[in-house]
């Protein structure tokens, strides 16, 4: 899937977006998260933030081992609604660990780059990485 360059732009101001996965019983879950962009895949780390359970064992982890297909919702929310805007990718998403080190090593510098405070909390050695299938994008006109 390639992306325009207007859409790319769009991808790396975004700080935030919010994950959607789905469990065994097709119950959704989505939960906001940290990402960077990187050779037409979105990643999303499994950091070292306060966290109540090991990243192998976070539902979301557990909801994409069973079922892959995510959706990825990147939106900017302004009061002057001439600048709204969303992107929705839909992807297939993998857990990647420190076994596929030259990937994970080139996300966690632009993931440190992007987000200042990875220069104090761990990035971690799991990454969740999602491969585009199809975007949906939206901006006021007028």
């Amino acid at each position: 899937m390639r992306f325009n360059q207007k859409t790319k732009t769009l991808i790396r101001k975004a700080k935030v977006a919010r994950l959607a996965t789905v469990d065994q019983k097709s119950n959704p879950y989505v939960i906001p998260v940290v990402f960077v962009f990187h050779k037409n895949s979105f990643f999303i780390p499994l950091d070292e933030k306060t966290k109540s359970v090991n990243p192998k064992k976070m539902k979301r982890v557990k909801n994409i081992e069973k079922n892959p297909n995510v959706c990825l919702l990147i939106d900017q929310y302004q009061n002057n609604w001439k600048k709204l805007f969303f992107l929705m990718i839909h992807g297939t998403a993998t857990i990647i660990d420190d076994k596929k080190g030259k990937i994970l090593s080139e996300v966690h510098k632009l993931l440190i780059s992007k987000y200042s405070q990875y220069k104090k909390t761990g990035i971690g050695n799991f990454c969740i990485k999602i491969n585009p299938k199809r975007i949906t994008h939206w901006q006021y006109s007028n």
